[in-house]
């Protein structure tokens, strides 16, 4: 008896073994054809910037928030998230500090992917979602939104929709291939490529949408030179950003964290994107907590906030949240294998803020926000406007210090502690003669912890800076202003 249920339990690890191996070997495959898909278009010059239309000015300002709409909130339980729940949240959002929602759901789709409903799997890509609400509700939330000075960018499928879509059955033509368990869109056919411009620029000439997040890649970038053109001629000009590959710029063009932001600017793009967490950063994991940052202050302030590269988030990461998935989240791709991690499915417990460790997280996020926003002719995303400097430590610190200026005017002074054992002292030499800082005084002011001071610039080449430790409320991070006194 004993034995055969050990020969049983060996035979069951022996299956989901290989489920998991299948399970990786389809991911790998529909990547490759999807990455083949996106070399071929590129041969046949489809991926073009010449005729790209020039983003609006309040494209180096932005914060972008990604939220998965259905999970979010839950007004009746899980996964029952509505456009007028999140329209509830917006204040939540204003008083965050983030200027812009990347809305990683709107239309109708299915639960093709992980046994979650996601906009990834979807069906009909101009029909709202009548599970999340009405188009009087949809664009009620935009309207709020922009009460709020947040903008919103809606999550674009290029490659195709569902194998079962009424599209695929209507316009059979409008179809060529597939990836992804989908059918692929055939971007050489005219009546398609009109259907696809007029119904992108309905949703911001109607709706008042104000950008769009491309998922994988761009396909044909031609289509959307015509989408931003007619939306700029409009009067209503927009911002694209996309998953792989770049627009106005890309959500992936920097991903893994610098330690060395001062040294390393690179002007060949003008817009960069940085990815904190996203949906996909625990794919085809089990549950766990799958931020990326974890709390820890530090790389929010020195990679995320304060750099020159366009910050994207996901909902949570603002106040560490305990991941929780939603029930019927799965592991493999197209389900099975029990409970996943896929950071798609995370269902938001807002519940956790009363807790300190969160409440005092979220805290600091907001006043590093703020504080960008207070300074945003020192901080912001546009590279060509960027004058930045690696400051000199008396030790080897990890990541550098470094200074953001205005020449001979003004500059912030960031450095951070990673240590989440020890406070850390440190001696910083403020690169004055290269920052075109001519006086004998300075008023400092410390932003992080509300001190304001006049000091003299011999102090500025030898300055002792105390810096917490991290992953602790007000720790991690040192901001310092310096402005010449006159």
């Amino acid at each position: 008896m004993v034995t055969s249920k050990n020969h049983l339990k060996k035979f069951k690890k022996f299956l989901f073994l290989t489920q998991k191996i299948k399970n990786i070997l389809t991911i790998i495959h529909l990547a490759n054809k999807q990455f083949l898909s996106i070399i071929v278009k590129k041969i046949r010059g489809k991926h073009s910037l010449e005729n790209i239309t020039p983003p609006p000015e309040w494209i180096k300002d932005l914060i972008i928030y990604e939220i998965n709409p259905y999970a979010f909130t839950s007004p009746e339980g899980p996964a029952s998230g509505t456009f007028s729940s999140l329209e509830k949240k917006m204040d939540y959002l204003s008083d965050l500090g983030i200027n812009a929602v990347w809305l990683a759901g709107y239309a109708k789709c299915t639960k093709h992917f992980f046994n979650v409903k996601s906009i990834y799997a979807c069906s009909m890509p101009f029909e709202l979602d009548p599970e999340l609400g009405s188009e009087d509700d949809f664009k009620s939330m935009i309207d709020e939104a922009h009460n709020l000075g947040i903008k919103i960018f809606l999550d674009v499928i290029s490659h195709g929709v569902l194998q079962d879509s009424p599209l695929a059955k209507e316009h059979p033509e409008w179809f060529e291939g597939g990836s992804w368990g989908m059918k692929d869109f055939n971007y050489e056919h005219p009546e398609f490529r009109e259907w696809w411009i007029e119904n992108w620029t309905n949703y911001v000439l109607e709706y008042g949408v104000d950008g769009f997040r491309i998922d994988l890649d761009i396909c044909d970038s031609s289509v959307w030179d015509e989408i931003t053109r007619r939306c700029s001629e409009a009067g209503k000009p927009i911002v694209v950003f996309v998953e792989f590959g770049r627009y106005h710029f890309s959500q992936h063009d920097k991903f893994i964290f610098n330690d060395n932001l001062g040294k390393n600017l690179k002007l060949t793009t003008r817009y960069d994107g940085l990815q904190a967490s996203c949906h996909d950063i625990s794919f085809i994991s089990k549950p766990g907590q799958h931020y990326r940052l974890k709390g820890r202050r530090s790389r929010f302030a020195y990679n995320v906030i304060f750099s020159y590269q366009i910050p994207i988030f996901m909902s949570g990461e603002e106040f560490d949240a305990e991941k929780v998935s939603l029930p019927d989240l799965e592991k493999f791709l197209f389900g099975g294998s029990g409970p996943g991690g896929w950071m798609y499915g995370s269902w938001l417990q807002w519940q956790q803020l009363e807790k300190a460790k969160h409440y005092e997280m979220l805290e600091d996020v907001k006043k590093m926000i703020a504080i960008r926003k207070d300074n945003m002719d020192l901080i912001h995303g546009d590279k060509q406007q960027t004058n930045i400097l690696p400051v000199k430590a008396d030790s080897r610190l990890k990541p550098v210090p470094y200074a953001r200026f205005v020449r001979g005017e003004k500059a912030l002074i960031v450095a951070v502690n990673e240590s989440q054992k020890r406070d850390i002292d440190v001696r910083l030499t403020i690169p004055l003669n290269k920052m075109g800082m001519v006086s004998d005084y300075f008023e400092v002011e410390d932003l992080w912890n509300d001190k304001v001071d006049i000091v003299h610039k011999n102090e500025l080449t030898d300055l002792k800076v105390h810096i917490k430790k991290d992953k602790q409320k007000g720790g991690g991070v040192f901001l310092l202003k310096i402005r010449p006194k006159p």
